[in-house]
């Protein structure tokens, strides 16, 4: 039980420091955390139902067949942290910034409709 609620401790502090990055103009960074808060989140509840994923894309797939097929999580909402993990990764990897302020924006609002969404399973 200890360490569901540490993910989601840190699922919060990432979307925090997503949106204080965001101020500050660090567009790519901001999006990066709001993928690792969705991210997270996810761990958490897969952790909560048993299971535990060793990769992204694992957790990504494992969420979808536990929580979107298998139970009621919103498909829409889910959807945004498939998509956000590619954003993350130019992000983090690119040579080249391609996150703009819309985009970060964007990420900010789709991770705390992940949140909302997750607070009916935890």
């Amino acid at each position: 039980m200890k360490e569901i609620e540490k993910l989601c401790q840190k699922s919060y502090t990432k979307l925090k420091s997503s949106k204080a990055l965001y101020e500050l103009g660090q567009y790519s960074d901001s999006a990066s955390l709001s993928y690792y808060c969705m991210f997270l989140m996810a761990k958490a509840l897969l952790k909560k139902k048993g299971y535990d994923a060793k990769t992204h894309e694992g957790v990504i797939k494992l969420f979808s067949l536990k929580y979107v097929n298998e139970d009621t999580f919103n498909y829409e909402t889910y959807l945004h942290l498939p998509s956000s993990q590619s954003k993350r990764e130019d992000a983090d990897y690119s040579a080249f910034d391609y996150i703009t302020k819309e985009i970060a924006e964007e990420l900010i609002s789709q991770a705390e409709e992940f949140l909302k969404e997750s607070e009916k399973f935890l």
